[in-house]
């Protein structure tokens, strides 16, 4: 027994120790600009929810001040997508 722990402490001895390596940044996205499109519709939605909210102020209603906040946000949002 005290053979083999031995020869195991000599192998790991002698194992290479592992290269260090930069960290290197890599871009999940697999097409170009689409986190780019991601934040044009962010800042569509932003714009979008805000309308619906002074919408549903001037209304007086908390209901539809969400409907179309949703709906305002959404459809700004592909806007600002599809045409930057």
């Amino acid at each position: 027994m005290s053979q083999e722990s031995a020869s195991l402490s000599a192998e790991f001895v002698q194992q290479p120790t592992p290269e260090l390596v930069d960290h290197v940044f890599v871009d999940s996205d697999d097409r170009e600009g689409t986190s780019h499109s991601a934040e044009q519709f962010g800042i569509g939605l932003a714009g979008g929810v805000l309308l619906g909210g002074i919408v549903g102020l001037i209304v007086g209603s908390l209901q539809l001040g969400v409907l179309y906040g949703l709906l305002f946000g959404v459809v700004v949002g592909l806007y600002l997508m599809e045409v930057r």
